[in-house]
């Protein structure tokens, strides 16, 4: 199985979004934050905007103007329900007209009567999020405060693993943040766990990603995998387990839950994971093709069909073990799926090939 998601953040980023170590990345995003101001709670139809200096800006109290994020405009007009892209080909002045009816209208609707600002303060105002008055912001720097303190436990940014021609900005390391979201990849070299057939053994990875501005859930994407190619895309990932949290009404109380589940898989021993391979590799499901995949088919995991699990078994080869076992059977789907030509369609066979692992 390869997961794309650290590849997508190296192929989109622009430099001044991406971080060379830990302590980088919490200090921009502790920035960002130091420099927010919130107002919660405000009236929908007490907002209004206009155009200054050809540029749509929100008018605040006192009269003073504030600039908005690409993002925080969309969510304004999203609020009302115009389309984003057609308001901002118009000029200000009418883009402005139609912003504000449609906020005044609002009032009539009391579920988006209410929402919460966050602004940017640096030589003027920025306004970042426009969000309902039920979302719970996590900060992004929070969660790199956490990572930033793992390293002390021999966490750190993952590095590449497979030979690249490096480019004149030299390795790259899976670490990003912008005003809105931020994202890490990280795993602990020296806990690697052992596998038949692979001398370099697994490595444990987590993925963390947030949004303080509404953008994204809360996710920590847990795996074990094999390499790293200079372009962040994860080979070889095994057992991934995707924890998600919104945004809304006590998220407080669950991230705390949410850290403590990571900080768990963290500290265990690598003997968990060698175990469960070990049992997945030796347990035999059924002495046929037909009642092995009778017996998986009847598991009734969500995203292997009948179809797959045949493919799956015929593309088991001698290096992946026997056919018969969860490990044989994992593999030859998670080589199977390799030709299915949509990226959703293989995470979701993949997933649910990793649910094998522990099914038996």
């Amino acid at each position: 199985m390869e997961l794309f998601h650290a590849n997508k953040q190296w192929a989109t980023r622009p430099d001044d979004e991406r971080f060379s170590s830990l302590q980088a990345l919490y200090d921009a995003c502790k920035g960002y934050a130091d420099t927010a101001r919130e107002r919660n709670d405000v009236r929908v139809d007490s907002l209004r905007v206009e155009n200054v200096n050809g540029d749509v800006q929100l008018i605040g109290r006192g009269g003073l103007p504030a600039k908005l994020t690409h993002w925080a405009f969309g969510q304004l007009c999203a609020r009302i329900g115009a389309p984003a892209s057609y308001l901002r080909e118009l000029p200000a002045t009418l883009a402005a007209q139609n912003i504000n009816h449609g906020l005044a209208a609002k009032v009539q609707d009391a579920k988006d009567a209410i929402v919460n600002l966050l602004f940017h303060l640096n030589d003027g105002l920025l306004l970042r999020a426009l969000t309902s008055d039920k979302y719970a912001r996590i900060w992004n720097w929070e969660i790199a405060d956490r990572l930033l303190g793992l390293q002390a436990q021999g966490w750190d940014a993952a590095r590449p693993t497979i030979r690249v021609d490096l480019d004149s900005k030299g390795v790259r390391l899976p670490l990003y943040a912008s005003d809105h979201d931020m994202f890490a990849f990280v795993t602990h070299n020296e806990r690697t766990i052992n596998e038949p057939g692979n001398p370099d053994g697994l490595r444990r990875g987590l993925i963390v990603a947030n949004s303080e501005v509404g953008a994204s859930t809360l996710l920590a994407l847990r795996f074990l995998y094999r390499e790293m190619c200079g372009n962040h895309i994860i080979w070889g990932a095994e057992n991934v387990v995707e924890l998600k949290l919104r945004h809304v009404g006590t998220i407080r109380d669950r991230f705390s839950a949410w850290d403590a589940e990571i900080r768990k898989y963290l500290d265990s021993s690598v003997s968990d994971e060698e175990q469960m391979i070990a049992h997945a590799q030796r347990t035999i499901i059924a002495a046929t093709k037909e009642e092995v995949l009778d017996a998986i088919f009847g598991k009734r995991i969500p995203g292997l069909t009948r179809k797959a699990l045949t493919e799956g078994y015929e593309l088991v080869q001698p290096a992946d073990g026997d056919a018969h076992t969860p490990w044989g059977i994992v593999q030859g789907l998670t080589r199977y799926s390799q030709s299915i030509p949509y990226a959703d369609q293989r995470t979701e066979l993949d997933r649910a090939a990793g649910k094998l692992l522990t099914a038996f």
